[in-house]
């Protein structure tokens, strides 16, 4: 089905459409204090920058490299080198995202515009936990796949 082999734009969409709400949800921020604009506009291309690379990846995989659809990406033990290539990429910006936030100060730059959230969090220890919680629902989620034998649908 033509929709799933080319759902991946849907998500680079979206990504787009989130870095937009993260704009507009910090307006009464900037307005209070004109001087976080540039910190918030760092953090929303950031986040569209890098929150679109695995679904890039995706693209590439599914146009030029044989990956007949989205559902493919959901077997991590794959050989195709675009599937591994895109585990690897989300695995690589959980990394950066990491060292960013533990050790660049980023848990500190979001808790000073927290209109980047919703709700807004503040506290730079809340944001550390946050993240280490949904690392290891995502880390669990690679494992369930991984474990998995899933055969993906053909359409």
């Amino acid at each position: 089905m033509l929709a799933f082999k080319h759902f991946w734009i849907a998500f680079i969409l979206v990504t787009f459409a989130n870095g937009a709400a993260m704009w507009r949800q910090s307006k009464p921020y900037r307005e209070v204090d004109p001087s976080l604009s540039e910190g918030y506009r760092s953090l929303v291309r950031g986040f569209v920058v890098w929150g679109n690379i695995p679904w890039l990846i995706m693209g590439a995989g599914i146009l030029f490299g044989g990956v007949p659809s989205i559902f493919h990406f959901f077997n991590p033990r794959s050989p195709n080198p675009f599937v591994t290539a895109w585990f690897g990429s989300i695995i690589v910006l959980w990394i950066a995202c990491s060292h960013w936030l533990f050790l660049r100060g980023g848990a500190e730059q979001l808790a000073r515009h927290p209109g980047f959230t919703r709700p807004p969090i503040t506290n730079p220890s809340t944001i550390k936990l946050l993240w280490l919680v949904c690392m290891g629902g995502g880390i669990l989620g690679f494992v369930a796949m991984y474990l998995a034998e899933f055969t993906p649908p053909e359409f």
